[in-house]
């Protein structure tokens, strides 16, 4: 019997610990977010919502549907709505929508959700920035709105700028974005005013090493000093990519090891340019053939230099086959890419 009884326990703690193996697969463990970046996907319109996936550097893994499973019984929106933006910020990641979706705020580190906004002003959503430790800005198709971080809430329109606010930055004293109607618009971080207009852009912005902030028009580059606000234009001798329809996340990032800023052109090309005019003569990267950048397409990972790249199989990304191009930034080399499918639409990755 005492033989009997010990195989039966063994037996017995061997099926608890494979138990606990599979749970483990199918739920990672605590810190799962950790070594890896959030893809921010617009959704399947009139068949699924937006989503947040997450890519697993470790286990060269994605994990679909991530914030559904943290967040049970909650959605980013409805089939008809685009989940379009993320950002992270003093440990949080805020989701914007467009199109009718809301804003979103969950911790991002977990993906739990920690507060939102459902009906934006014109059910229209841009963009989010972090201005300091308790105000935001919300951009939307109708103008810019101060945001209370605390309680997530929404104040009165700022009245320095006004119709369609697009992607913003915040350096030194002012805050730059991109107006539909006035191009490049400088505020006063303090309280919003305009300080001032400074051209035209379609794409925007980045902050590159030295300090300067970038933005681009459809043929230049625009070199702007984030102190005294002069700006200077660098031809670029081909067309920088912007969605004329709708509105999609900037498809520029900078390095934070290098002083270079990359550019995407066309659907398929990113330039690097380094403040040498003989770097923008030939493409640093470009996608194998058949594929074609969605969305904002290009993100920098800066804890390893890498460059992110989305693409798709259709040119609208209207096909299951997701690809994700992972190169080191400084050199150009392919470092490994990941093939998943799902009709998810990825709007850009986000990174902590």
């Amino acid at each position: 019997m005492h033989k009997n009884l010990r195989s039966w326990l063994i037996a017995g703690l061997m099926l608890a610990v494979a138990s606990c193996s599979d749970d483990d697969a199918v739920t990672p463990p605590p810190g799962k977010y950790d070594n890896g970046f959030y893809i921010i996907s617009e959704g399947n319109y009139s068949v699924a919502a937006g989503d947040v996936n997450f890519y697993d550097y470790d286990k060269d893994s994605i994990y679909k549907y991530a914030y559904s499973a943290e967040n049970p019984g909650k959605k980013l929106g409805t089939s008809t709505t685009t989940m379009q933006f993320g950002t992270i910020y003093n440990g949080k990641l805020y989701l914007v929508g467009k199109f009718d979706g809301p804003f979103v705020a969950a911790d991002a580190a977990t993906l739990k959700e920690t507060g939102r906004v459902d009906s934006l002003p014109g059910h229209d959503g841009r963009a989010f920035l972090g201005v300091d430790d308790s105000r935001g800005l919300l951009s939307t198709g109708v103008g810019l709105y101060p945001v209370t971080l605390s309680t997530l809430a929404l104040g009165t329109k700022i009245s320095s700028v006004d119709g369609e606010v697009k992607d913003m930055i915040k350096s030194g004293n002012y805050i730059f974005l991109i107006s539909a109607r006035d191009g490049i618009v400088a505020l006063n971080a303090n309280d919003y005013s305009l300080a001032k207009k400074l051209g035209t852009a379609v794409s925007g912005f980045v902050q590159g090493k030295d300090g300067n902030v970038w933005a681009a028009s459809a043929t230049q580059l625009k070199k702007i000093n984030a102190a005294t606000l002069a700006v200077d234009s660098i031809t670029t001798g081909f067309p920088v990519h912007y969605n004329e329809w709708t509105y999609t996340n900037s498809s520029m990032v900078a390095s934070t090891t290098d002083n270079a800023i990359f550019i995407v052109s066309g659907n398929n090309k990113v330039y690097r340019y380094t403040g040498d005019i003989a770097s923008l003569a030939t493409p640093f990267i470009t996608l194998p053939a058949g594929q074609y950048f969605y969305g904002k397409g290009i993100g920098y990972d800066k804890t390893k230099n890498y460059l992110v790249l989305n693409s798709n199989t259709n040119i609208y990304g209207a096909d299951a086959n997701n690809t994700i191009y992972i190169y080191n930034a400084t050199t150009g080399a392919l470092q490994r890419s990941k093939t998943y499918e799902g009709y998810y639409f990825p709007g850009m990755a986000v990174f902590h």
